[in-house]
């Protein structure tokens, strides 16, 4: 039996138990400005050809640190503008909406980011919204620190691109704290991404967002149940490629505790592959929606 939700996390019973879906957006009808004619967002050939960089790289990492099978389904027709993530059993699906690649303010970087969004749900670890899936900060966070890291560290001539058209400010912030030219260029391609997510957040909320103005927003807790504003995910983006830490996403930090996920001994296993107040002053995750035990 199937049955579906309004909320951002949808709950399904199946012959494998209890599974949650994990949306990159909120329920929204952006789907109603979608024009597959129009010449706008990605082509189908760039939506297929990201899915493929990333597939081929984390299928055989999720079968063969997790016996998971990885199941990304190419939705190029359907004008859904979002994109989730399930698991049932050893199944791992991500599913990427056409609508979502049409958008304007998506290239296919940011396109990139909202598919590694989805698989920081399944891969990020603490602090989790679900027993299996990060919460939406810390998906983000995973997104920008872990897996373009992973994807692009490769394509120097690639990265060497967004030099020219970073920010003066964001290019500061890069240059802080990674010295050689290779990292800082990854740190600009991917904040550059980040920013084209921005400028959807902005049509889907209203809010002014930019990378120059972060959020002043302090949370009494971490957010676990929702998703953080606009400004504050523009936020999580930029610091994940500030951060210096390596991701080891073999760890999936803090799933093993069980019930014991979100509490300080799976922040404190988290440190080991993140930024942590304790060692870091960049790369931190933003206080608009993480709130540190330790």
């Amino acid at each position: 039996m199937l049955v579906k939700l309004t909320q951002s996390i949808l709950v399904a019973v199946s012959l494998f138990g209890t599974a949650a879906y994990a949306d990159f957006l909120p329920p929204n009808d952006l789907h109603l400005q979608d024009n597959q004619r129009a010449m706008s967002g990605m082509s189908e050939a760039q939506f297929n050809e990201v899915i493929d960089e990333a597939v081929a790289y984390y299928a055989p990492f999720i079968q063969n640190n997790f016996g998971a099978k990885l199941v990304v389904n190419r939705l190029w027709n359907d004008s859904t503008v979002n994109a989730t993530a399930s698991q049932f059993g050893n199944t791992w699906t991500v599913n990427m909406y056409g609508g979502m690649a049409r958008r304007p303010e998506i290239n296919a970087d940011a396109f990139a980011l909202v598919l590694c969004h989805e698989f920081g749900h399944h891969l990020g670890g603490y602090p989790f919204k679900a027993s299996w899936a990060a919460a939406e900060g810390e998906a983000d966070y995973f997104a920008s620190q872990s897996c373009t890291r992973d994807l692009w560290k490769d394509q120097l001539e690639k990265n060497a691109l967004a030099r020219n058209k970073i920010s003066e400010y964001s290019k500061n912030e890069c240059d802080k704290v990674w010295s050689l030219e290779a990292d800082q260029d990854l740190c600009y391609r991917t904040i550059l991404g980040g920013e084209g997510l921005g400028n959807l957040l902005m049509v889907l909320t209203g809010e002014n967002i930019s990378a120059s103005t972060p959020s002043t927003s302090v949370v009494s807790k971490t957010n676990i149940s929702s998703y953080p504003s606009g400004q504050c995910r523009l936020d999580t983006y930029t610091v994940g490629a500030l951060c210096t830490r390596d991701f080891d996403a073999r760890a999936i930090p803090g799933k093993g505790l069980g019930s014991l996920r979100n509490t300080a001994a799976a922040e404190q296993e988290s440190g080991k592959y993140t930024c942590t107040n304790q060692e870091f002053d960049s790369g931190l995750r933003p206080a608009c929606w993480f709130k540190p035990l330790l």
